[in-house]
């Protein structure tokens, strides 16, 4: 059984074709899709075709979360969050219902079993909770909360979530982060994915690297920085895609929704564009 796996795409259609060109030639018998396939990315729809034409083993990640939030809730309908889930919003107005109510079925885990007690585990963050990443040397008791319940010898868990390629072995399990197709931020902008094999016994793991268009992903990026479309959260995406890292949009957001100075639509945009703009000019002259 040789499993090609792969998260974190974010709507990046340049660089999951060239993964999906790369896997076609590595001859795996089952493709999995760990989550956060789109969202923050300019091809939600191109990329959402392709992958069920596939018919992958597939779930759904907090960044889907965020789009069914837009869709069927009033979530983020107010500042700062308007703003800064705008390219959720955006997403979600370029599906069709079909898909809409495609992307609401999809679960949030996916088991895989081969016999002899051979299972595979597929979750975007950790079993419990989709925003929960596991990374290496993280301590011991807190694996065994994560993993409570879930620990079986020979398992291989897949998730994604972290952007980061890691394989940890613990307990008998193989637990693989297959890194991140769209955006790595690991420093190496290319495209990653992982490959699980299963030997009879042990999986036998390597993560792959591919370099795709990134000129014309940038550009189709740059377009979709708009107020019109996904909003200036877009920016950093162009960041990371130029250079593999994420110059601190977590920092950002989480100082920007605690500042406190949030206008009302419509110039809650417009704010937060000069905010980003200006954030990222102090990095880029610190950096």
């Amino acid at each position: 059984m040789k499993i090609a796996a792969i998260s974190d795409i974010h709507a990046n259609l340049h660089a999951l074709d060239a993964v999906l060109e790369d896997i076609s030639k590595q001859n795996c018998d089952v493709l999995v899709v760990a989550g956060d396939f789109i969202d923050c990315g300019p091809f939600p729809v191109e990329t959402i075709r392709k992958l069920r034409a596939l018919m992958p083993v597939m779930i759904r990640g907090n960044h889907e979360g965020y789009i069914l939030d837009n869709i069927f809730s009033d979530k983020f309908e107010h500042p700062p969050f308007r703003a800064l889930y705008a390219p959720g919003k955006w997403a979600a107005t370029c599906l069709t219902t079909e898909e809409k109510d495609w992307l609401a079925s999809l679960p949030t885990r996916a088991e895989l079993n081969y016999g002899a007690d051979v299972n595979v585990l597929v979750v975007h963050g950790s079993p419990r909770r989709d925003n929960e990443p596991i990374y290496p040397n993280m301590p011991d008791g807190l694996l065994e909360e994560m993993f409570e319940g879930e620990v079986r010898p020979r398992r291989l868990v897949i998730a994604g979530h972290t952007h980061r390629p890691a394989l940890i072995r613990w307990r008998g399990m193989t637990l693989v982060n297959c890194g991140s197709v769209g955006y790595p931020i690991d420093g190496d902008t290319r495209a990653c994915y992982a490959i699980a094999e299963w030997n009879g016994e042990d999986w036998l793991v390597q993560h792959r690297r591919v370099e795709y268009n990134r000129n014309a992903a940038l550009k189709a990026i740059k377009k979709n920085a708009s107020l019109q479309e996904a909003g200036p959260i877009m920016r950093f995406i162009q960041y990371l895609v130029e250079t593999g890292t994420t110059a601190g949009m977590s920092e950002f957001v989480n100082r920007y929704i605690k500042s406190g100075d949030h206008p009302t639509p419509p110039d809650d945009m417009e704010h937060l564009e000069m905010a980003v703009i200006d954030y990222l000019r102090q990095y880029y002259n610190n950096s």
